[in-house]
């Protein structure tokens, strides 16, 4: 199979499309599609084959198969999962399936129409801006995030916009983290923190100190960048600093190119709540391949301002139901809700105003 070579030469970072990837014709996709289930029916009998919902289905570079699905009830989708993915081998064999699927009750059968009461945006506000590697390795987007209401219309308040940012300065100054010998950031240290089902505590002032600290000491022994800064997530209900299980404590470090979170570039620190200890670090970049002191080089900078770009959005937002899971449950069997959800199917480049039929990130 030929692929075109569409990465920068300098950074090694992918221009646009996939890479490494093909999408598969519709008569390939019938073919897997029927051995998926044929591997379902064996491996997980529970899942109903009417509530698969196909997403994509690609060939992998080692000559294997991936099959991704969503999950729907009656012809309308869940919202934020639960997800499918089926691996085999170009001969059919299972090569892998993961999937979070689990028993569902619904609450609430479909709707026809959306409530009355839910109003279109007024102005430029609503819209952010980000680059997303996902996406695009070069361009920055504008983008609408979707907006959630109840199935009577009453909005259901979210974290919508990234930021504020709290900037990290990294010329030592006031810190109390100590410039050692500079080392490379290795993108993988430690062992990660295992899954836990139970809710962890919040962390208290002292655990968020130490997070803190183990976080600009690790950012401070690492090279410096030059073409982006990093920066902390300070928002209300959005934070960079999180409780994860196992007594840990996890981080989430941005890199911010022209003033813009770069989504898919973040460095993942997980750190032992009780010490302090720096336990794990990942950083995406390292399973996209990409250098982390050259890859900000070939992004582009915005052009478009945020009226420009909403007078281009403002006409394909629509309001369409979903099912949510609501983290409820009824004799073990967990509840989903419908609700109705304000979105945009397109994002607009912010480089040269073109409209791109994408998802970025659901906030």
């Amino acid at each position: 199979m030929t692929r075109p070579n569409n990465k920068d030469s300098r950074s090694g970072v992918r221009k646009e499309g996939f890479g490494g990837i093909r999408f598969l014709s519709e008569e390939e996709s019938s073919h897997y599609a029927s051995l998926a289930q044929e591997h379902l029916a064996r491996a997980r009998p529970d899942i109903n084959p009417k509530d698969l919902l196909p997403i994509r289905a690609v060939e992998l570079d080692n000559d294997e198969m991936r099959l991704e699905y969503a999950r729907h009830h009656r012809g309308i989708p869940f919202y934020r999962g639960p997800q499918l993915f089926v691996r085999m081998k170009s001969s059919g064999e299972l090569c892998d399936l993961k999937t979070d699927w689990a028993p569902c009750e619904f609450e609430s059968e479909p709707m026809d129409d959306p409530p009355t009461s839910i109003q279109a945006p007024e102005d430029s506000s609503c819209i952010r801006s980000t680059y997303a590697l996902d996406v695009s390795a070069v361009m920055p987007f504008y983008l609408f995030p979707p907006r959630l209401y109840d199935r009577n219309g009453q909005r259901v308040l979210q974290g919508e916009k990234l930021g504020p940012w709290e900037w990290i300065d990294l010329r030592g100054g006031n810190s109390s983290a100590k410039k050692s010998v500079s080392a490379p950031m290795r993108p993988l240290q430690g062992r990660m923190p295992v899954p836990d089902s139970r809710r962890p505590e919040p962390l208290d002032r002292d655990e968020l100190r130490r997070a803190r600290s183990a976080a600009l000491d690790y950012l401070l022994r690492s090279t410096k960048p030059r073409a982006y800064r990093w920066a902390f997530l300070a928002g209300r209900q959005r934070s960079s600093f999180q409780a994860a299980s196992g007594g840990f404590a996890h981080v989430r470090v941005y890199r911010l190119v022209n003033g813009l979170p770069v989504l898919g570039a973040c460095l993942d620190l997980y750190v032992e709540r009780r010490s302090g200890k720096l336990a794990a670090a990942s950083d995406e970049l390292h399973f996209r391949r990409l250098r982390p002191e050259r890859f900000a080089e070939t992004l582009y900078k915005p052009r478009l301002s945020e009226n420009e770009a909403w007078e281009k959005l403002k006409e394909h937002i629509r309001v369409l139901p979903y099912y949510v899971r609501t983290g409820s449950r009824t004799n073990g069997i967990e509840q989903a809700s419908l609700v109705w959800i304000e979105e945009s199917e397109f994002v607009c480049d912010a480089a040269s105003g073109r409209l791109l039929r994408a998802e970025i990130v659901r906030l």
